[in-house]
């Protein structure tokens, strides 16, 4: 008998890339059977009409144990997110990975180790200063004890730490290589000196074998500059080396306001005003900026998150075209429990995806788009049971329908960043319906994983 049996779905196996219509057991948070014979189980689930992938792979999301945060993803039919993005992870991540491991979750989390963060622990506090030699030897120590303790990789966040050295950051992405854990990196800078970053990123793959992932391409070229950034990426990828990208579905980002993306240089490079930017909660939260209110927040709440309303949406297609870029969301902007403040992405990035880019403009087919999220990011994160549609795969599944499926979140300025999509119909965690029809069955279904690898022996 199975705990689950899901009945009449259209199957999109995205490592086949077909699609069937067929009836799926599960049994101990496993796919047992993939069969079109009727069987016993203790719950079952009719998806006639609608279609069945692997549950999505968020490979870049910041929302470390936070249950509003977490239910906003599977919501969203993400069923596994990539933290630690962006430089930024939890302190000593491995007490961390050690208490949440035994803890439930709303969906899968595995954690990067953020180089912020090591850079922090390690005596440097001044973004804009170096580490020196025994600092880099005390972060190279600490991320070691991290990968050996289930961290998922590494990440850098180098706009945010512009101080960070060549020598720092090539001797912690050694480090990753030698564990084979991919580096996930957020470039210098955004709009045209980010194509000169890019190469920065490249140099980390060619000079230590490191899998190099690039963060959020849109929320650093989707500014006409586009084009011009893949080019760059490509030729790398053409060149041999391993390097892989992701992007979200907006070009308004979002992040804190206290750090140098919100310098006042920002408004002369974008061209715009104070007023381009929205608290996206805090003191002003749903407000769009003056120069006093964005002093104050500056001065006296720099962790407020603010979202600059800037790009071209017409540039999000665009770096869809290149067949290795996954979708990424970023969440995790709003860090409490009040998830009405915010940014859409946290709620509507994966639906608005399936919206725009397969059924609005047939950009992708249904496989491919499916593709884009769950084996890509599956595999550039070395998690061989997610992603697929097989037996003894991890039953992570996603029920939607391709027709209706629709993002509903809006900016706060402009309504609720929370409002929930639609045509998600069902989300299935390690084998427990937790979403059903909007409804939150089971808010801990998930688990926080930690990765167990041997080093590499040169």
């Amino acid at each position: 008998m199975y705990d689950l049996f899901i009945t009449n779905a259209s199957i999109i196996d995205p490592e086949s890339r077909k699609i069937t219509v067929a009836n799926v057991g599960v049994k101990g948070g496993r796919i047992a059977a993939i069969t079109r014979d009727a069987a016993e189980s203790v719950q079952a689930l009719d998806c006639t009409g609608l279609y069945l992938s692997p549950g999505f792979i968020d490979i870049h999301a910041h929302i470390e144990s936070n249950p509003s945060a977490g239910i906003l993803m599977c919501q969203q039919g993400v069923t596994t997110v990539i933290n630690g993005n962006c430089g930024m992870s939890p302190d000593n991540l491995p007490a961390f990975l050690e208490r949440e491991s035994v803890r439930g979750f709303a969906v899968n989390q595995y954690e990067l180790v953020g180089a912020t963060s090591l850079r922090a622990q390690s005596g440097q506090h001044d973004r804009n200063a170096p580490m020196s030699v025994s600092q880099t030897d005390t972060a190279a120590g600490l991320l070691e004890e991290a990968l050996s303790a289930g961290a998922a990789g590494l990440s850098f966040g180098l706009e945010y730490e512009p101080g960070s050295s060549a020598a720092e950051i090539l001797a912690l992405a050694r480090i990753a290589a030698r564990h084979g854990k991919p580096v996930a990196v957020h470039i210098r800078s955004d709009y045209y000196a980010g194509l000169s970053a890019i190469n920065e990123a490249i140099d980390i793959c060619r000079r230590t074998g490191a899998g190099v992932q690039i963060s959020h391409v849109v929320y650093q070229f989707g500014y006409g500059m586009m084009q011009q950034a893949l080019d760059i990426i490509d030729s790398a990828v053409q060149e041999g080396l391993d390097i892989s990208c992701d992007s979200g579905m907006y070009t308004s980002f979002a992040t804190f306001i206290g750090t140098p993306v919100f310098d006042e240089s920002c408004f002369e490079k974008w061209q715009v005003s104070y007023d381009s930017l929205v608290a996206a909660n805090g003191k002003y939260a749903g407000q769009r900026l003056t120069r006093e209110s964005y002093l104050d927040l500056r001065t006296n709440y720099p962790e407020d998150a603010v979202i600059a309303m800037i790009g071209v949406p017409h540039e999000i297609p665009l770096a869809f075209t290149l067949p290795y870029m996954m979708v990424s969301s970023d969440a995790g902007v709003n860090q409490g429990q009040d998830t009405s403040r915010g940014h859409p992405q946290d709620s509507g990035t994966f639906p608005r995806f399936f919206r725009k880019i397969f059924r609005e403009t047939g950009q992708l087919s249904l496989v491919d788009a499916v593709r884009r999220a769950t084996i890509l990011p599956a595999d550039r994160m070395g998690l061989s049971k997610k992603g697929r549609i097989g037996i003894g795969m991890d039953a992570d599944l996603t029920i939607f329908n391709p027709i209706l499926i629709t993002d509903r979140g809006q900016f706060p300025h402009e309504g609720r960043p929370d409002a929930l999509p639609d045509g998600i119909e069902s989300v299935v965690i390690n084998g427990h319906l937790v979403i059903h029809q909007k409804n939150v069955l089971k808010p801990d279904a998930g688990h926080t994983v930690r990765m167990r690898g041997k080093p590499y022996s040169y």
